[in-house]
């Protein structure tokens, strides 16, 4: 049974705890998956909004890529 709610940690401790999963045989369990994807959805609505977080310097906009599925 697990102990540690993944929702409760702070992003650096999902982290860690994530890394010594996939460590582990068992992998890493689906809670701490979904809450990952949880987690990149939240970002990836706040950092669409430009006044909120202005440029997105960890995924810079490359001019020569194409946008997808527009």
């Amino acid at each position: 049974m697990q102990v540690i709610q993944p929702r409760t940690l702070s992003n650096r401790e999902l982290v860690t705890h994530i890394s010594m999963a996939m460590h582990n045989e068992d992998g890493m369990p689906l809670a701490y998956q979904i809450e990952l994807l949880r987690r990149f959805n939240y970002y990836i609505a706040i950092s669409s909004q430009e006044s909120v977080l202005g440029n997105d310097t960890a995924n810079p906009h490359d001019p020569k890529q194409l946008d997808l599925f527009n």
